[in-house]
């Protein structure tokens, strides 16, 4: 029997108990994102306290994603069984420890090995906001919530470049790069904000039965009961209507992913190719990713009155077309500037796919849809396309590492627009439809 949640999620604003919800899951992924963006910073003092080959470098830069993908398929699995904000508190507050522990390695070897054990409880948590946050927000403001919940993504990203233009200067590269390692431990902090005021998702209370939880959450929002469904298998997400779907999806994920890897991963040891200073290079790769702040704050605006689809679609392409020019400019402004162009386009796609994302399947799929898609995004976006990139850096420079990014963003936007249906103010999907063999398929 389907289930029917009534509706002030369907309501076009967002009360104060929303706000609170965003702003604990949006400070989650912020914390989150600068775990994930220590690497980015680390890279240029690392090369030179190890001496790095562009082998270990490319190692290094995807050791984390590579625990990523490990962990975000399970726990795809784990946040429909267990529940969205018990998985995300452990996950939390296991990377938060590896990460700080990774501050006292004493080699490339031990640090990309710890890299990678945190990078399990990364791939945990990273669906988890979005998901959480879809099934809480009205549906004419679910884009919108994505768009500011990413923004602070691009905040946490933006951190560990600025602390490193100031602590490499100040301590020198062999202890400033362990200060941003040790800067994680406000993860476990946060942990216990989180268990005290972040609700579960009522719409999985429901899929459980717990409709009496579910009810004191929503009671707030006016939600009526609804009738409690069953878990899927994740092999529905390969069936009709969900495989036009996901193949969608693990098209255009990986592809607009790699453009903030290929940023977050490389921008300061291309600009120290192009002639900036260490320092300056940190510095200025920090404004650049800043630039997807305002950028997710636009999109946030533009994905509830554009679209997801020509937003996407849009984004990407001028996000490709920026790398495309990359090369061809010259002089220390007009560099940034152009970066920046990357960035504000290219990162700030990130949000609408994600809402996308979470939009295409219901509830008793959606924690193991959206773990698929991330899986398989961040092993090919995340940690395959970025391996390369290191070895055409190294081997052809710049330009050739630029063209493979506009190549690839403009593939996501090509699977978007050609394979992508609208769900702009549509209802979330409570319950998956009957599935149909693959023999079937055919539609």
């Amino acid at each position: 029997m389907a289930m029917s949640i009534n509706t002030s999620f369907d309501d076009r604003r967002l009360n104060p108990q929303h706000w609170l919800w965003l702003g604990l899951a949006a400070m989650a992924w912020l914390i989150e994102a600068y775990d994930i963006g220590i690497m980015g910073a680390a890279l240029v003092p690392l090369h030179h306290v190890w001496q790095l080959t562009a082998q270990e470098t490319g190692l290094l830069a995807i050791s984390s994603t590579i625990g990523i993908v490990i962990g975000v398929i399970p726990a795809g699995f784990l946040i429909d069984r267990y529940g969205r904000k018990r998985v995300m508190i452990v996950s939390l507050i296991f990377y938060s420890i590896v990460t700080v522990v990774t501050g006292l390695a004493g080699s490339w070897q031990i640090l990309a090995l710890l890299r990678g054990i945190a990078g399990i409880g990364l791939g945990a948590m990273f669906p988890i906001p979005y998901t959480l946050l879809s099934e809480l927000s009205p549906k004419r403001r679910r884009g919108m919530v994505a768009g500011i919940l990413d923004a602070f993504l691009s905040v946490g990203y933006f951190v560990p470049p600025l602390v490193a233009s100031w602590a490499l200067p100040a301590l020198g590269y062999s202890v400033g790069w362990r200060i941003l390692f040790f800067g994680a431990g406000l993860g476990l902090i946060f942990a216990w904000a989180l268990a005290k005021w972040l609700p579960e998702s009522p719409r999985w209370l429901m899929t459980k039965g717990r409709v009496a939880e579910a009810e004191k959450i929503m009671g707030g929002l006016h939600v009526s009961k609804a009738i409690p469904g069953h878990q899927e298998p994740f092999q529905q997400i390969f069936t009709t209507p969900y495989l036009k779907r996901t193949v969608m999806l693990w098209i255009s994920f990986p592809s607009i992913l790699f453009m903030f890897y290929a940023i977050m991963s490389y921008m300061p040891s291309i600009l120290v190719r192009e002639g900036f200073s260490s320092h300056n290079a940190e510095l200025f790769a920090s404004v650049i990713m800043a630039a997807s702040i305002p950028g997710k704050f636009l999109e946030a605006y533009l994905v509830e009155r554009w679209g997801r689809k020509i937003v996407i679609v849009a984004f990407s392409v001028l996000g490709g077309l920026s790398a495309l020019a990359f090369p061809f400019v010259q002089g220390f402004s007009v560099i940034v500037l152009l970066g920046v162009s990357l960035a504000f386009f290219g990162i700030s796609v990130d949000p609408a796919i994600k809402v996308f994302t979470a939009e295409q399947y219901p509830t008793t799929l959606r924690g193991k849809g959206v773990a698929f898609t991330e899986g398989v995004g961040r092993l090919i976006g995340g940690a395959l396309a970025p391996y390369l990139m290191a070895l055409i850096l190294a081997d052809a420079g710049a330009s050739r590492s630029f063209e493979l990014i506009a190549a690839i963003a403009g593939l996501g936007a090509l699977a978007v627009g050609l394979m992508g249906q609208e769900t702009q103010g549509l209802p979330l999907e409570e319950y998956a439809v009957a599935p149909r063999p693959l023999s079937a398929l055919t539609s």
